[in-house]
């Protein structure tokens, strides 16, 4: 058969069904065995990182792989975004890329190119992929799909690339002969380097639990990955143990839930982070404590807690701040093990739950800052999320929306919200929506995004017309990038060169209609009432919702300042009863 015919064969016999893509002269092949397999569908973006991104939302809704394929030269290389986004946010990908013929290739290095658009894609994502290869002998077709797939899902998924070039493509292969990679001494040895969970560390854990009296549970995006949501609600539910969530773990685990506390971080709930300052014992899941959830003073983070820290990939472990116990660990079977010597014994954190629940009520992240019928953007997104559906996808953008969307948006545990958090890519929401939808069309699509993340992959517009995406585009427009202008204003004397001076955005109306969508205008409160209607529909729409020019993100850091001690400042008084309030055998109201 022909090994274009086989590399299609092979995808879909992993249960692949979409495949994103941008057509070019050196996968033509590819792409014409793509539709001559029956149980594929090719979605052909306009740009290949919005593949990338559709890809890689694909790979974080189905659990399975997502896979984009690309032409060589400026194909692969508009790649490199979307590959490093998977990468930084550990989501399993398959990226094809066509290549010259193996007789083009350059073979001497002091060339910089022998032809065509011939790029070494290979050499160039080595550093944001677990494997890369050119495939160079047809034979070995088998071995490295299956070998590429193997490491992307293995262990901390990632993201893998695989280089064909065209005389590759159109070689005739016999399948039957072809070598499985899994029947090599290479996958016996990887195998053996995965290590059984450690008991002992996991009962010396659940015995730090006990005695503790200010617990906290940290989620993170591990947990999703893993697909360790139901053990987490079985765990916290025989435990009573609260719950804090990173940004990447804010779909992890049901808001409605009593014992959630909030999103953590420099821009997280205050709840969350006083929760975090108060806390004795922190366990800590799927989780690599980057600085934004430490704050920029690790020293100053969770100083009064034994952190127990829970991840599959070992360099994460005592890497950001000091453990009492590191786990190397499948964060199932960490759990299973965990609920099996916890069993039903009830731990009673009633006084410090009622706390956090006291800190939750004083300072939610979405009332209303004005009464003149402006639009505050907390209190928008907090009631967009309350009439979403239960089955709904939220893919956020970067930038402010970002952290609007992460502080106030209450989630259930059917609803998935998608971010680009490692790399805060800009340009992710639109594409990340198209890959979403695919993955699952029976799910109510919700972007997000400022009026300058939308300018990033603005082409994706016509994607999401052309296949009849019935998504719903939020653009939050505040005349500038909000985020930047605000470091301009409190650090540049207010020289805003770029995001605001030389910014402009263009008619959102207009462009609607140039793509053909709906378009709705919110611009007061008054306007609130219209999204009950538009997010019944079916139709694809683009949703500009005017916010001041002046908007800010709160609550945010504080430069030089533990992280619960965010901006806008607290009376020092009423910041001094908020700390060391878990004392004695239970936990001192503050009020």
């Amino acid at each position: 058969m022909k090994l274009s015919d086989y590399v299609m064969k092979f995808l879909s016999d992993i249960e692949v069904k979409n495949i994103f893509g941008f057509q070019g002269g050196s996968i033509v092949h590819l792409i014409d065995s793509l539709y001559k397999n029956p149980k594929l569908v090719y979605v052909q973006n306009y740009h290949e990182q919005a593949s990338a991104f559709s890809a890689e939302a694909y790979a974080r809704i189905t659990g399975n792989i997502g896979v984009a394929l690309v032409s060589n030269g400026p194909g692969a290389t508009n790649l490199v975004t979307g590959i490093a986004n998977s990468y930084f946010d550990s989501v399993p990908c398959l990226y094809l890329a066509g290549q010259a013929n193996t007789y083009a290739i350059k073979t001497n290095n002091d060339i910089r190119q022998q032809s065509f658009q011939e790029t070494d894609i290979v050499t160039i994502v080595k550093s944001i992929t677990k494997y890369a290869i050119t495939i160079k002998d047809p034979s070995k077709i088998r071995f490295y799909l299956e070998k590429a797939v193997y490491l992307a899902k293995e262990g901390r998924p990632g993201p893998v690339l695989v280089d064909i070039p065209i005389d590759i493509q159109t070689a005739n292969i016999s399948e039957d002969t072809l070598y499985s990679f899994f029947d090599s001494e290479e996958f016996v040895k990887l195998q053996q380097k995965i290590k059984p969970i450690n008991s002992q560390q996991v009962k010396e854990t659940m015995q730090l639990l006990k005695e503790s009296k200010c617990p906290l549970l940290l989620v993170g995006g591990g947990v999703r990955l893993a697909d360790g949501m139901k053990l987490i609600q079985d765990f916290v539910s025989i435990t009573g143990v609260p719950v804090v969530t990173s940004l990447m773990g804010l779909d992890a685990f049901p808001h409605d839930n009593p014992n959630f506390c909030g999103f953590l971080g420099s821009y997280g709930n205050r709840s969350a982070n006083f929760a975090v300052a108060n806390a004795d014992f922190i366990l800590v899941v799927g989780s690599r404590l980057d600085p934004r959830q430490t704050g920029g003073n690790v020293k100053l983070f969770a100083t009064h807690a034994k952190i127990v820290h829970v991840d599959i990939d070992p360099n994460e472990l005592m890497r950001a701040v000091p453990e009492a116990i590191s786990i190397q660990s499948n964060l199932k079977e960490f759990f299973k093990v965990a609920i099996s010597i916890v069993k039903e014994n009830h731990y009673l954190y009633s006084a410090w739950i009622e706390q956090i629940e006291e800190w939750k009520n004083k300072y939610p992240s979405y009332p209303s800052q004005n009464d003149k019928g402006y639009i505050d953007p907390n209190e928008f997104l907090h009631i967009l999320s309350q009439n979403l559906n239960h089955h709904a996808i939220i893919c956020s953008d970067v930038g402010q929306n970002q952290m609007w969307v992460a502080q106030s948006c209450l989630l259930t545990i059917q609803q998935r919200l998608l971010n680009s958090g490692g790399l805060g890519s800009m340009g992710y929401s639109l594409p990340a929506g198209i890959g979403a939808y695919f993955a699952d069309q029976d799910a109510q699509i919700i972007c997000v995004m400022g009026d300058g993340g939308i300018q990033m992959n603005i082409q994706e517009l016509q994607t999401i017309k052309k296949e009849n995406i019935p998504a719903k585009i939020f653009i939050m427009n505040n005349h500038s990038l909000g985020m930047i202008r605000s470091v301009h204003e409190k650090y540049f004397n207010g020289a805003c060169y770029g995001s605001v001076i030389d910014y402009s955005v263009p008619d959102f109306s207009k462009l609607a209609e140039a793509y053909g969508l709906e378009y709705t205008l919110i611009e007061t409160k008054n306007d609130f009432s219209k999204l009950k209607t538009i997010l019944c529909d079916k139709i694809s729409r683009i949703i500009e919702v005017i916010i001041s020019d002046s908007s800010q993100t709160y609550p945010e850091p504080t430069p030089g300042r533990a992280l619960e001690d965010q901006s806008p400042l607290l009376d020092r008084d009423e910041f001094d009863r908020n700390i060391d309030v878990c004392v004695g055998r239970g936990v001192k109201s503050i009020y």
